[in-house]
């Protein structure tokens, strides 16, 4: 067969999604012609559709090297670099794509790297000159959508984030117009709205992405946000469980499973793109600790410590968790392991002021006043508006003997920082 014949009936391979023989009729091209550029470029794409980058790259770089003006090359190499999270080199690839040939393939996908390395205005930016020629494409008015949604997330004025969100919903509802049953969508502009706080029409949204998908576990985190912030304690929990329902085999420390998500209030910056099970592993750490969180509030102790625990398994190394657990542990005054979580997140971080405070209260309820004291005393050195240190430090100075005055001097800080003295939990479950 000639080099013509192999390139054509590869092609009507990887079209029909027979990649490997494609790449072995591409691979046959080559070895009749090792300077077809072509051959490599369509080797290299069968290689990305079968998930073997490094390859791919390989081929997209003799391609290049063979013919230094082949656009879709760089392209293609740059969307690969994307998957491969080389995202410097991916837009390298993409601005000599764009500045060689503008056009519509090349500004979607250099937009798409910018929104993973957080140029949201350069996303856009590129995003808004293709829809200016196709108005309708749904894929770009979702990522255009996206990039306003994380905008407003990082804009540091208050004008400037509702104006991001006004038009995160914009390209989102335009999404919809011609999509009504695209659950992205809808889940995406639940977050504009909730941060609007457009309660009521964010919960119309959720439900809308869950009733159009009803195995989406970012919609279920989302609504489980939403009824956090709105005071469903138990409604959240059923929304975090049903994540976790949905996912078994992420308890058992399966961690190649994709959970994706740009959760209502999460300080991850996930985009469109799949979590790495590493990133995994720590969103459902999160997930974990944030069902702890309601499970305390609503006075279930036993289920919180027991998703503490298991956030534990999957990020062991957060502080914040031990924490968490440590003060649920007081609150059931087993004060021995509340003392023993607050040793180890103190490792982790030194400076943490409210795990200072926690753990000197569990030492004060053991009668280790010099101990508890040292606490106090650092708790206010990292933190000097941490009314409940000062109450504590007040108790302990009166309980070792100390001068009344030292005493009453805490407790009058306390005050002045309007310190609320009788709620029970004292912002232990932060």
């Amino acid at each position: 067969m000639t080099i013509r014949e192999l390139l054509k009936l590869g092609i009507e391979h990887a079209k029909l999604g027979y990649f490997e023989d494609a790449a072995e009729k591409f691979s046959q091209a080559i070895q009749l012609d090792s300077a077809c550029a072509k051959a490599y470029y369509n080797r290299g794409c069968a290689y990305r559709d079968l998930h073997r980058f490094e390859v791919a790259v390989e081929d997209f770089s003799v391609a290049i090297r063979l013919n230094p003006g082949y656009v879709n090359a760089y392209i293609n190499r740059g969307s690969v670099y994307r998957l491969l999270g080389h995202l410097p080199a991916a837009l390298a690839d993409l601005d000599q794509a764009v500045q060689g040939q503008p056009s519509a393939k090349g500004y979607s996908n250099r937009g798409r790297i910018k929104l993973d390395m957080e140029d949201y205005s350069g996303a856009i930016e590129d995003f808004t000159k293709v829809l200016r020629q196709q108005p309708k494409f749904a894929k770009l008015l979702l990522w255009r959508g996206l990039a306003y949604l994380k905008q407003g997330a990082h804009a540091a004025l208050a004008e400037n984030r509702r104006e991001a969100y006004q038009w995160a919903i914009l390209d989102l509802t335009s999404l919809l117009e011609e999509q009504p049953h695209h659950a992205e969508a809808y889940n995406y502009r639940a977050v504009a709205y909730f941060q609007l706080r457009n309660y009521y029409q964010a919960t119309l949204d959720v439900n809308k992405a869950l009733e159009c998908q009803p195995d989406y576990a970012e919609a279920y985190i989302n609504r489980g946000m939403l009824r956090h912030e709105l005071g469903d304690f138990q409604g959240a929990i059923d929304d975090y469980t049903a994540v976790l329902e949905l996912n078994p085999a992420l308890q058992d420390r399966s961690y190649n499973q994709t959970l994706v998500g740009l959760a209502l209030d999460s300080p991850e910056d996930a985009t469109l793109s799949e979590d790495s099970p590493l990133n995994l592993r720590f969103r459902l750490a999160d997930l974990y600790d944030s069902r702890g969180l309601l499970r305390a509030q609503v006075g279930d102790m036993e289920g919180a410590i027991a998703d503490y625990t298991l956030a534990l398994r999957f990020n062991p190394n957060c502080g914040r968790i031990l924490a968490n657990r440590g003060r649920v542990f007081s609150r059931q005054a087993s004060y021995q392991q509340a003392i023993a979580d607050f040793d180890q997140a103190l490792e982790l971080n030194p400076v943490d002021a409210l795990a200072h405070c926690d753990r000197g209260y569990a030492l004060y309820f053991l009668d280790e006043w010099e101990l508890a004291l040292e606490d106090f005393d650092q708790a206010i050195d990292f933190d000097p508006n941490l009314a409940e240190a000062y109450i504590g430090r007040g108790h302990t100075n009166i309980r070792l003997g100390h001068s009344a005055n030292e005493a009453m001097n805490d407790f009058r800080k306390a005050l002045e920082l309007s310190w609320d003295s009788r709620k029970p939990e004292r912002s232990r479950l932060i």
